[in-house]
C-alpha cells in the first residue's frame, strides 16, 4: 500500500490523542475523497506522523502553539507545508489549508475571470486559485470533525447558469461573491499589481508591481497589507461570525 502524500503532526505541548488526530485525519480524507475529489479531480492519501519527524518528500500540515508563520510556504525542497494553531477550531484551519494545498500546492495556479472592483472597467484578471478563502467563514462536520467550506470550479466563471453551485454548500450566490470574513486575491495585467477583497469588505491594492520571478503566494504576502491575520480562519470566524453560526454558542 502507497504511502501517505500529506500527513498531519500535532507538535503542540498538549497534542491531541493518537485515536482524535487520526479520527481527524479520517473524515479530511473523506471530506477529499467524497466532496472536494469530485468537485476538483485532485486526490491525495493522508497519514499521520509523530512529532519531531516528516517523512521525506511528504507534505505536512502542523499542529503548533502558535505558528511564525502561518498559511502554505514551500521548503528548500520544493515542498508545501503549512502551520495550523493548535486550539478552538483547529480541525477548520487544517481543512482550510488541506484543500488549498490539495488545489494549489505550488501557488502558482490562476483561473481567469472578470474584474469585481467597484466601478472598474470590464476586463479579465488572474485570480490566486485558494479555494477556501473566499467562503471560509463557512463549515460542515463529518463524523463530527468540523471542515471548511470551498469554492467550487464555477465560482470563477461570471456566465455560470442559475442554479450553479459556486461553493460546495451553497451558502454563495453569484460568481466571485466574498462574504464578510472571505478575501479574494487577484493580478490586474493592467496595472501589474496584486489586488484583494478584504474580510472586511474593502478593497486594496499593492503599492509595489508584482514580482514575477517569486512565489504569487509569498509576493501577494509581501505586497498586500494583512499578512499573518490573513491567514488566521479561527480569527476570522471569531470576529465575522456570532458564536451560534460557528457552532461555539
Amino acid at each position: 500500500m502507497p504511502g501517505p502524500d500529506i500527513v498531519l503532526i500535532d507538535r503542540s505541548r498538549d497534542p491531541v490523542s493518537t485515536m482524535r488526530l487520526t479520527r481527524v485525519m479520517r473524515a479530511l480524507q473523506t471530506q477529499i475523497d467524497r466532496d472536494f475529489g469530485m468537485a476538483w479531480g485532485e486526490r491525495v492519501q493522508l497519514g499521520v506522523a509523530p512529532a519531531g519527524t516528516t517523512p521525506a518528500g511528504v507534505w505536512s500540515i502542523s499542529i503548533v502553539d502558535r505558528a511564525a508563520e502561518l498559511g502554505i510556504h514551500l521548503d528548500e525542497d520544493g515542498n508545501p507545508s503549512a502551520a495550523v494553531n493548535a486550539g478552538g477550531d483547529w480541525t477548520l484551519a487544517v481543512s482550510h489549508v488541506l484543500l488549498e494545498m490539495v488545489a494549489n500546492p505550488l501557488g502558482q495556479r490562476f483561473i481567469e475571470g472578470q474584474d469585481i472592483t467597484p466601478h472598474a472597467p470590464v476586463r479579465r484578471v488572474e485570480y490566486l486559485v485558494e479555494v477556501c478563502d473566499p467562503c471560509e467563514v463557512y463549515h460542515y462536520e463529518i463524523d463530527g470533525v468540523q471542515v471548511s467550506d470551498f469554492v467550487m470550479p464555477d465560482y470563477y466563471d461570471a456566465d455560470a447558469a442559475p442554479g450553479t453551485a459556486f461553493d460546495f454548500l451553497r451558502r454563495l450566490r453569484r460568481p466571485l461573491q466574498v462574504p464578510r470574513g472571505g478575501y479574494l486575491t487577484w493580478r490586474d495585467p493592467a496595472d501589474a499589481r496584486w489586488h484583494q477583497k478584504r474580510p472586511d469588505g474593502a478593497f486594496s491594492i499593492s503599492s509595489g508591481l508584482a514580482d514575477p520571478n517569486r512565489n504569487p503566494r509569498e509576493d501577494r504576502d509581501r505586497l498586500l497589507p494583512g499578512g499573518r491575520n490573513r491567514h488566521d480562519v479561527p480569527a476570522l470566524r471569531r470576529a465575522h461570525l456570532s458564536p451560534r453560526a460557528r457552532g461555539t454558542k
